[in-house]
């Protein structure tokens, strides 16, 4: 049990950390964190970490003009790489 959430019942003087007495069920209790000094935990504070920015997501618009794109370079091939076509018997 830790010191910072030690409770004393101040009906049956238990010590407990929940929030009735497990003895009595009484409501009533302080901490003794009141009576007894609780030392900080670190000595040494840690540097912040900072945040890393987000990659950039491309916009609707973007994916749009990139697919237009594509669709227009495959009509462009398959325009050039066709065969030729059979000459008309008339």
């Amino acid at each position: 049990m830790q010191l910072r959430t030690a409770r004393l019942c101040l009906d049956c003087e238990e010590v407990h950390d929940e929030p009735h007495c497990p003895v009595c069920a009484s409501d009533s209790f302080t901490y003794l964190s009141r009576w007894v000094p609780v030392e900080e935990r670190r000595t040494l504070r840690r540097a912040p970490v900072q945040a890393v920015p987000e990659p950039r997501r491309r916009s609707r618009g973007r994916w749009v003009a990139g697919g237009a794109l594509g669709l227009a370079a495959f009509a462009a091939g398959r325009l050039l790489l066709r065969k030729p076509g059979k000459p008309d018997a008339t």
